[in-house]
């Protein structure tokens, strides 16, 4: 008898979604299972009749956001993860692919207890894996979950929003700060640094206003505009978040975002050899999430679906598809959920920081091997950014 397996996308979209949905789809139909793609995440599992059969003609990998739409559907909070399996079985599933972040794989540990689950990481974060340890040498080969799908098209997207607003910041003497996504880790504001950011400030290393102006006041003076890539997770020096809002989601998590505005409005204040009309501030928001994959983040993508349908065939429960780099490049592979995600002591998921080798906090920019960790995505740094217009100092 065939298999019917699930699959669900938990969480914020990415532009990768719709690419590991069609590996997985592209895999079960050359094994002979029947696909049943749930629809809004874990709020599909638990209504139990949300859902569609899915075949890869219903999938386009070069689309973005995921077609079977997502949700911020908590079970553990609820208590209903009884249900969610008693659902599954009622169905005749057996087994579930949750595609997620770390709170749609932390919802998919504890239900994998009671049933055949294993997973596809997804997260424009980049926060869920393992970094190569601080105490050893760098080598990148030995970085858990190299990127998760979905993160290198939103870097990508960051990157050229922030080169282009630099046309705008140079026509009218700007100091303008863009904010990305990323509350806890510094990921993708780094990637700013290929749209040629000239200041980057990540949530991992403590926010210093002053050092900050003292930093923006001699460059400005140098270049007379400036491009400032913010994360949204900044925070004071107690560890607050700078910007919050008061609504929580089912995970307990404040939404954060606007903090390029306040620490815009820091510098007004501690800069007063600049007009307040200069400084600007950009949220990317939902920007930096749409649209369609890159071809590296899609071909990955779609490698990882095919792979996570594989571990069920070979009855390897609780495995997460990763992607990881080898000689050969970046692969995925398979590996047990607990060699992915770091759990503290109450058993939450701990989050992947921005390896601090990655990120040269001094000069608030991307380091030599923080360019290296990007080079197998990306390449180089592009060296066309300042290309503009007139050098200051060639101005009488």
């Amino acid at each position: 008898m065939s298999k019917r397996i699930g699959v669900l996308t938990g969480g914020g979209d990415t532009p990768a979604l719709n690419a590991t949905l069609k590996g997985i789809a592209l895999e079960a139909e050359e094994l002979g299972y029947e696909l049943i793609g749930f629809m809004e995440g874990w709020a599909g599992v638990l209504t139990g009749g949300s859902y569609v059969r899915l075949n890869p003609d219903m999938v386009d990998e070069n689309r973005g956001g995921t077609l079977l739409q997502s949700s911020r559907t908590n079970l553990r909070a609820s208590n209903k993860l009884g249900e969610a399996v008693d659902n599954l079985k009622k169905l005749k599933i057996d087994a579930l692919i949750p595609i997620g972040g770390d709170d749609t794989l932390s919802v998919g540990s504890a239900l994998s207890e009671h049933f055949t689950t294993t997973f596809v990481t997804k997260t424009i974060d980049n926060d869920v894996g393992i970094n190569c340890p601080a105490e050893e040498a760098l080598d990148y080969t030995k970085i858990v979950n190299y990127f998760c799908p979905g993160f290198p098209s939103a870097a990508h997207l960051v990157a050229k929003y922030v080169h282009d607003i630099r046309t705008t910041a140079y026509s009218h003497n700007r100091v303008i700060f863009v904010e990305a996504m990323g509350r806890y880790a510094g990921w993708l504001t780094l990637s700013a640094a290929y749209g040629g950011a000239d200041l980057i400030l990540i949530p991992e290393v403590t926010y210093n206003p002053d050092k900050m102006a003292e930093v923006i006041e001699k460059q400005y003076r140098d270049k007379g505009h400036l491009i400032i890539a913010v994360s949204e997770g900044i925070s004071d020096a107690n560890g607050d978040l700078l910007t919050e809002s008061a609504e929580l989601d089912s995970f307990g998590h404040a939404r954060p975002g606007g903090c390029s505005e306040v620490i815009a409005d820091h510098m007004k204040n501690r800069i007063p050899s600049l007009s307040s009309s200069v400084f600007r501030h950009q949220v990317l928001g939902y920007m930096q999430r749409c649209g369609s994959p890159i071809p590296i983040d899609r071909d990955t993508a779609i490698k990882a679906g095919r792979l996570a349908v594989s571990a069920v065939e070979n009855g390897q429960v609780n495995h997460v598809s990763t992607i990881m780099r080898t000689g050969l490049g970046l692969e995925p592979h398979l590996l047990n959920l607990d060699q992915v995600l770091k759990r503290g002591e109450d058993g939450h998921v701990i989050r992947r920081d921005t390896d601090s080798r990655f990120y040269d906090a001094e000069n608030f920019s991307i380091s030599p091997a923080g360019i290296g960790y990007f080079r197998p995505i990306f390449g180089d740094i592009p060296r066309d950014h300042m290309g503009l217009g007139l050098d200051k100092t060639t101005i009488e």
